[in-house]
């Protein structure tokens, strides 16, 4: 019990949280080989009018470890974040929470996009896509002979 109290309330309510979604919704986190943990990215689709805008918290990743895959009306995104970590000879790390970790998302879309005229902006750890809606193709009428 004395160990609880030195803690700091709020870790433990962040602790107790975390390992009550992880264990009845969601089940235990994945996790790499290298041990990194791969986590579902968070993200908001609005559809406007003839566009979809989608985004996306990615934080302590770096525009360059971004992924992302179109295909017709299919989207796949994937990150890693990378922590760097140096500790000297001198050193030593008493606790630590940092760690690498690898989001993906992969969602179908209702209608498909145009590939070529897609925009994607990233900016303080939130990816944002900008994908237009392709025309609906018009259905021809055969002519009988």
């Amino acid at each position: 019990m004395n160990l609880l109290l030195r803690r700091d309330p709020y870790t433990l309510i962040d602790e107790m949280f975390d390992a009550f979604s992880n264990r009845a919704m969601l089940g235990s986190p994945a996790r790499l080989a290298d041990g990194a943990a791969l986590t579902r990215a968070r993200l908001d689709v609005i559809e406007r009018g003839d566009a979809y805008e989608i985004k996306i918290d990615m934080p302590g990743v770096k525009k360059g470890d971004i992924q992302i895959d179109l295909n017709d009306n299919h989207v796949s995104i994937s990150a890693a974040c990378k922590q760097e970590r140096e500790i000297k000879d001198d050193e030593r790390a008493i606790y630590t929470e940092r760690q690498t970790a690898q989001y993906a998302r992969s969602f179908d879309l209702p209608q498909p996009v145009v590939e070529d005229k897609a925009d994607a902006m990233f900016e303080d750890g939130v990816l944002t896509l900008r994908l237009p809606k392709k025309k609906a193709q018009q259905g021809k009428r055969l002519a009988i002979r």
